[in-house]
């Protein structure tokens, strides 16, 4: 049998959070005829309502509990962590807001079960069961095609509240921003190398509790995707930024030089402190994207190297 664990993060879902264990406990037959053994694990971040009291009624759900509210990505990483420390086959993560359905967890695993995907996030759109904000729908296509376009992968929904990962992403992944997890999980999904994919899941309308999606969405995830990248592919972001000021102070240098050969200015450089600043500032900035770059991929091999042999040892 293969370990799945769901993990649930709630943060003041006492309205909902009994119904949305009571449910995926529901498919714990079906998903024992697919191979997988259900473990629900629930991330209570520092509800003040009676979240915690209620899903502690369950017995068979741990219930790991953050002291004060963290961030929904915050959440999703304890979850994570926890799944890995129980050595975990296939991680989904399942919103407490009864927004999603939980027949479509034996969906959204398939993929992995069947070794043709790492990462499968739901894809909403289509069987969406209300009307969207127009706000919202239009966020999450721009940030749909911002995904898109940094993975190149065929992303129609980067932003849904059901995903699954298997133990190879489970492993090694990096998840540094408490706000939200969906861009940071796709990022750090794709520089890794890993497969994904996209699955059909249900979408209900909210009855109860409150999204933490609002207008300064946009200001909170993009520096948690700069975030990711640095710390995945340095070079990513400091490589364009160096080689844009050393090409900038070359162009002036040229033609202000070009000037100077045809008459046109009495110095062969007349803006000096604006060429060698622009070549230092460019040359530090490589410096700092090559070093950076040697860190990370050093690091990664310690992680592996300590992880083979914690392997061995058990």
């Amino acid at each position: 049998m293969k370990k799945l664990v769901v993990i649930v993060p709630a943060y003041n879902e006492e309205k909902s959070i009994s119904d949305t264990l009571s449910g995926l406990l529901s498919v714990k037959v079906e998903l024992s005829k697919m191979g997988c053994e259900l473990i629900v694990h629930v991330i209570n971040d520092g509800s003040n309502d009676a979240t915690g009291v209620l899903a502690n009624k369950y017995e068979e759900i741990l219930i790991i509990t953050h002291k004060k509210n963290k961030g929904l990505g915050a959440a999703v990483r304890t979850g994570l962590l926890s799944a890995n420390n129980i050595n975990a086959d296939i991680v989904v993560k399942y919103d407490a807001d009864l927004q999603h359905e939980p027949a479509d967890i034996l969906a959204l695993i398939k993929p992995i079960c069947e070794d043709e995907a790492d990462v499968v996030y739901g894809n909403r759109f289509e069987k969406i069961n209300y009307k969207m904000p127009f706000i919202r729908k239009i966020g999450n296509k721009i940030f749909t095609h911002l995904m898109r376009w940094l993975t190149g992968w065929p992303i129609m929904d980067s932003q849904p509240g059901i995903f699954a990962v298997n133990d190879t992403f489970l492993r090694n992944f990096y998840l540094p921003g408490d706000y939200n997890y969906t861009q940071q999980i796709l990022l750090d999904a794709y520089h890794r190398h890993l497969r994904f994919s996209h699955v059909l899941v249900s979408f209900n309308k909210r009855d109860t509790g409150k999204s933490f999606i609002s207008l300064t969405y946009p200001f909170k995830v993009i520096p948690q995707i700069i975030q990711v990248i640095i710390g995945i592919k340095p070079l990513k972001v400091f490589g364009p930024i160096g080689w844009f000021f050393l090409g900038l102070g070359f162009f002036i240098f040229i033609i202000q030089f070009f000037s100077y050969l045809f008459d046109y200015t009495q110095k062969p450089v007349k803006n000096v402190n604006l060429v060698l600043g622009s070549f230092l500032f460019g040359l530090q900035i490589l410096c700092f994207g090559f070093l950076a770059d040697l860190v990370v991929k050093m690091n990664r091999n310690i992680i592996e190297v300590l992880k083979r042999k914690k392997n061995k040892d058990d």
